[in-house]
């Protein structure tokens, strides 16, 4: 039996399915080039550490403590789990508390509502000090066992330079220093900024600095 075949017909039938191919083909490649950041960092697995704060020191530049911002200290504890990688951790402080704003001697200290964002860990945009109180990250990670040291001194003077960042009740043009207000709590958070996910969170009460 004979089999009659309209290729006529055919041919736009193909010639639909090959636009259609080539149709999801560009938008493969247009998303891909559009997200393909986001999308790596999403299959990213984020480190898993337990991240302890050991405790806090703090205090305000006012009466009837004036306890100036370099006696205001976190100390963190990495109590197990992955390592750290100091240039990939970012690190936010909220709470109640002070920061400078403006030139100092000339300027206005402001009370109110702190967000303290160190944006990494590394030594770099930090004063010398901080490379002091942390020899643990010479290495350039953040491992079991080790203590985290922060103060409320760390930026370089609220420059450009800085990797500390600090605003307060929503003003971000500070000296990105702190003072933490004693017998209050904060929230300690602590992200992966590779894959934007949460390693850690708690919570911890400020005692006055003896």
């Amino acid at each position: 039996m004979d089999v009659w075949v309209n290729r006529e017909a055919i041919s736009p039938i193909i010639g639909v399915i090959l636009m259609l191919l080539l149709t999801v083909l560009l938008a493969g490649i247009t998303v891909s080039a559009v997200y393909g950041d986001d999308m790596v960092s999403s299959l990213k697995e984020a480190p898993m550490a337990s991240i302890e704060v050991e405790h806090v020191d703090g205090g305000l530049p006012k009466y009837p403590t004036y306890v100036g911002y370099k006696k205001n200290f976190l100390y963190l504890d990495h109590m197990g789990g992955d390592p750290l990688p100091a240039d990939s951790i970012r690190l936010i402080i909220s709470g109640d508390g002070s920061s400078y704003s403006g030139v100092f001697g000339s300027g206005t200290t402001l009370y109110g509502d702190l967000i303290i964002t160190y944006d990494d860990l590394m030594f770099e945009g930090k004063i010398p000090k901080y490379a002091s109180r942390n020899p643990c990250l010479s290495d350039g990670v953040w491992s079991t066992g080790e203590s985290l040291v922060l103060n409320g001194d760390d930026s370089i003077n609220g420059t450009s330079a800085s990797s500390v960042y600090v605003s307060i009740n929503g003003i971000t043009e500070t000296s990105n220093n702190y003072g933490l207000e004693e017998d209050t709590w904060i929230t300690v958070k602590i992200f992966d900024k590779d894959t934007q996910r949460i390693i850690s969170e708690s919570e911890c009460y400020v005692s006055l600095v003896k």
